[in-house]
């Protein structure tokens, strides 16, 4: 089957820097369909835009993680290069928030901190599996499952650590001081901007702001993180204790890795003896979006009602079951209830 007809593309979901967002289908023999995101590249013809394209679907490709959003394939739909991954059928922190502040309430705390600890998860699994760095922790790229599993998505400008860049990469509200003032990126990065993020799910605004990109790449650099109770005074000393951590300007005074952060969280969340879980944020997020309908609900149709055959147990060559057990698993006809035969 080739590209074209093994992949089709329905409709733009949105897009980056270098590439389109769509949702798509994989198609199956005898009616299979999967709903997909197929992320096609803007500039085919830009040969750096296309090396950057490949390396990350190499990147891509070997993770594998329940908080990571997964790659499936890599190939030509429509006679164009395209990164086929997994369809998140939920909603990302963006919209997260934007529901909060329409209803003008704050995030529920705890789920904020339960949400950055799966984050957590995804970042010291990509970094320990192949030292990678994400550069571009943000709300638009943390989602959440309508089962309540968050994933982080989109590893387009992900780097090796250590990295020195030639030019800055990344959204300006969300990059660490390092990324901005040095050009260079470490894990530490991606704990500085999973603080911001935190920051904002707590706080519900953003922390750094400006009327244009370089304003903002200055208050990242220079202005005081103001106090988060502020705007949310219910905020626990934990949390205050992890924020202010994850958001140091210098590195070697944040967290040493996401494992450490993910472990603060986790203990603020769950030393009393219980605490968030998917099932808690799935409960929720139907609270927060009670119009939504699954994108992808399956007719009854797709699951016809198949006919059960009983059959006896043989425990092996040589074995017998007696006859009154054959006699009580076979099936009954419809509508009727009937009853054991006697022994």
């Amino acid at each position: 089957m080739s590209g074209s007809a093994k992949y089709r593309i329905l409709h733009e979901l949105g897009g980056g820097g270098m590439g389109r967002i769509h949702k798509g289908l994989l198609v199956g023999q005898a009616g299979f369909l999967r709903p997909i995101v197929i992320k096609r590249l803007r500039d085919a013809g830009d040969p750096l835009h296309l090396r950057l394209f490949v390396e990350e679907a190499r990147r891509y490709a070997l993770l594998d993680h329940e908080n990571i959003g997964r790659i499936f394939d890599f190939e030509e739909v429509d006679s164009q290069l395209c990164i086929i991954m997994e369809y998140i059928d939920g909603w990302s922190l963006v919209e997260y928030l934007q529901r909060h502040a329409e209803r003008g309430r704050l995030p529920d705390l705890e789920l904020s901190v339960f949400i950055a600890s799966r984050v957590c998860r995804a970042l010291q699994y990509v970094f320990e599996k192949a030292r990678i760095v994400h550069r571009d922790v943000s709300p638009a790229n943390v989602m959440m499952t309508r089962e309540g599993a968050v994933k982080l998505i989109d590893f387009g400008i992900a780097t090796r650590s250590g990295t020195r860049e030639s030019t800055l990469t990344g959204k300006p509200a969300y990059m660490a001081p390092e990324m901005i003032a040095e050009l260079r990126a470490d894990q530490r990065s991606d704990i500085f901007g999973l603080g911001v993020v935190l920051y904002e799910m707590i706080c519900g605004q953003r922390l750094f702001g400006g009327a244009s990109p370089t304003e903002v790449l200055a208050a990242v650099l220079r202005t005081e993180v103001p106090d988060p109770r502020a705007a949310n005074p219910a905020v626990p000393d934990a949390v205050l204790e992890i924020l202010r951590q994850a958001l140091e300007r210098a590195p070697e005074k944040r967290f040493a890795s996401a494992a450490e952060m993910g472990a603060a969280c986790e203990h603020f969340l769950y030393d009393k003896g219980y605490g968030p879980t998917n099932l808690t944020l799935k409960q929720y997020l139907g609270e927060l979006f009670p119009e939504a309908e699954p994108a992808d609900h399956l007719p009854e149709e797709a699951f016809p009602e198949l006919e059960a055959e009983l059959l006896p147990i043989d425990d092996g060559p040589g074995s017998r079951v007696d006859d009154a057990v054959r006699t009580a698993v076979r099936p009954l006809p419809p509508g009727d209830q009937g009853t054991l035969p006697p022994r």
